[in-house]
């Protein structure tokens, strides 16, 4: 059980959310360009670089396209057991 005593931050609210999961997460957009690249065997920085290049306001970090490209991985490898 969590007691609510004040309604209010104790902190001022970030201006710049790099790092953050919910900034950084990528659009479907961005999962399509991580998946294609990834059937290319680009690096994931150069992956990354792409995708800032795009959009300069684009948060996301590396982590969050290596998470993309295991899943892409996965799937792929799912797929193939069930043909």
């Amino acid at each position: 059980m969590i007691e609510l005593i004040c309604g209010y931050h104790n902190h001022d609210l970030a201006e710049i959310l790099v790092g953050h999961p919910y900034a950084g997460r990528l659009s479907v957009e961005e999962n399509a360009m991580v998946e294609d690249m990834t059937k290319n065997s680009l690096k994931p920085r150069n992956i990354l670089l792409t995708m800032k290049e795009k959009n300069e306001k684009n948060v996301t970090m590396i982590k969050q396209v290596y998470n993309a490209m295991n899943v892409h991985r996965r799937s792929q490898r799912g797929h193939k057991t069930e043909m």
